[in-house]
């Protein structure tokens, strides 16, 4: 699937579906006189003079030469249109259209929240979103609606490459940077504003880059045609392209948790968290709190770390810094999930402190669901020199830079998979797909060293076959596959 700026003809195919849609999903729930404002609304001169006049952006969402959804978003950050063709619903679509369209608007606008008015319908995809209710159900013009919004951090817009690889520098950790950074960006702006005069700030081009370029320069410079060349497809990378492996008949269900909170009472420090995580339910009692406990705190570790339980070195950096940010937004994907084992994988988006401080972490839980324990790396593989060779190799190709953990020795391996993170640098995972295993390493080396390639983290994959021949005794083996 494709998502791009809409053009020409599309438009129009792109007004047809949204009618489509909207008269057998949103008009059964309007008044007569709602269904002809909508109407009225989406009418091409309607919707060409907003786009002219008002900066109305629409995007859509194909799968080859078929347009399975459309949206359209403002320059103030309100979402105008979102609707998906009732066959192609609750497959994702709509989200990533909403995604696409908001990155598209932190870059080129600077939003900081997005709002949206939603049909009664709609409001429960909206919170899946990241969406939340600002005020009860309104209605105007006989079209009934619920005000909803997210602010800009909520956004996760990330293009990573390959499974087992997540490039620091990549395209969407800058996406990320910016919608988390944003705020206090515009904060420094209109303190300069404040202490100079709304003229001088112009005059002085606070609001362009030093040669003269403005956002919108830069953003059509790094985006070029914003994917609308259709030779070039997007796949699934990163974790969402592990291949995950379900027992439907697995006897407990997994649920959805998750941790937000945006400080709206600060001026000049972004602190804002976004974690989501899988809970089960259905397990014996006592081996269901401790797994949940598990999935809880791996998900959160920044959380506490930044904000819940900081230590004092934590505490005096953002004391220290002018504009502090403190944030975190994480995703996960359960990646295996049978009667006796559940591995989930976890990455996390963080801010620590300021706005320079940006890091991507893997961190994954591999729980044995009969008696809670708790598998790393070194309980499930013999640390030898034969694994080590092979390990190594895996990242190499994974990465595909024979480069890559150069500056360590096979004994170094060996204790850096054993646990050793040398100050921090290297945290060994792993988990357990439909293919086999990952084996790898978090990156987080220091912000000079001439060892960072500009990973985030890489993995060596391991088919159920292959890994066979390094197993340990750990009770883990009798578990997978």
């Amino acid at each position: 699937m494709i998502i791009r700026r809409l053009e020409g003809q599309e438009v129009l195919d792109a007004l047809h579906l949204v009618w489509e849609v909207f008269a057998q999903d949103v008009a059964p729930l309007y008044t007569a006189e709602g269904v002809a404002s909508f109407q009225d609304f989406i009418r091409y001169p309607n919707i060409e003079k907003k786009m002219q006049a008002e900066g109305l952006a629409l995007f859509g969402a194909f799968e080859g030469p078929q347009m399975l959804g459309a949206g359209g978003i403002l320059p103030t950050g309100h979402i105008a249109l979102l609707f998906v063709r009732r066959e192609y619903q609750h497959r994702g679509i709509g989200k990533a259209l909403l995604m696409e369209m908001c990155s598209f608007a932190v870059q080129v606008y600077g939003v900081q929240k997005f709002t949206v008015n939603a049909s009664p319908g709609a409001v429960d995809a909206y919170r899946h979103m990241g969406m939340h209710d600002t005020a009860p159900e309104q209605n105007a013009g006989g079209m009934r609606f619920i005000p909803m919004e997210m602010w800009a951090a909520s956004v996760p817009i990330r293009k990573k490459r390959g499974k087992g690889m997540y490039i620091a520098g990549a395209v969407g950790a800058l996406c990320l940077v910016l919608t988390f950074v944003v705020g206090a960006a515009i904060t420094r702006e209109l303190d300069y504003a404040a202490e100079n005069g709304v003229d001088g700030y112009l005059e002085d081009g606070g609001q362009w880059g030093e040669d003269g370029s403005s956002i919108e320069d830069w953003y059509d410079e790094f985006y070029g045609d914003y994917g609308q060349d259709d030779s070039e497809p997007q796949e699934e990378s990163g974790i969402d392209a592990i291949p995950e492996y379900v027992d439907e008949d697995c006897g407990y269900e997994v649920t959805e948790d998750n941790y937000t909170y945006t400080a709206d009472n600060t001026s000049s420090t972004t602190i804002q968290f976004e974690v989501y995580y899988p809970q089960v339910d259905g397990l014996d009692a006592a081996v269901q709190e401790s797994v949940n406990a598990a999935l809880q705190d791996c998900a959160l570790a920044s959380v506490d770390k930044l904000y819940l339980d900081p230590s004092d070195e934590m505490k005096e950096k953002v004391l220290g810094e002018e504009y502090p940010v403190l944030a975190s937004f994480v995703e996960y994907k359960v990646t295996y999930q049978s009667q006796s084992l559940l591995s989930v994988v976890f990455q996390d988006y963080s801010y620590e402190g300021s706005e320079s401080d940006y890091h991507v972490a893997l961190r994954c839980v591999n729980i044995n669901l009969q008696d809670g324990t708790l598998y790393e790396v070194k309980d499930i593989v013999s640390l030898d020199d034969h694994f080590v060779s092979a390990w190594a190799e895996g990242m190499r190709d994974e990465a595909d830079d024979d480069t890559l953990l150069s500056e360590l020795n096979t004994e170094d391996m060996k204790a850096v998979l054993g646990g050793d993170t040398k100050d921090g640098v290297y945290e060994p995972e792993f988990f357990v797909d439909a293919e086999g295993l990952e084996i790898g390493l978090s990156f987080r080396y220091p912000a000079d060293s001439q060892d960072d390639r500009g990973y985030a983290w890489v993995t060596a994959p391991f088919e159920f076959d292959e890994i066979a021949a390094f197993a340990s005794d750990s009770s883990f083996w009798t578990l997978v596959r």
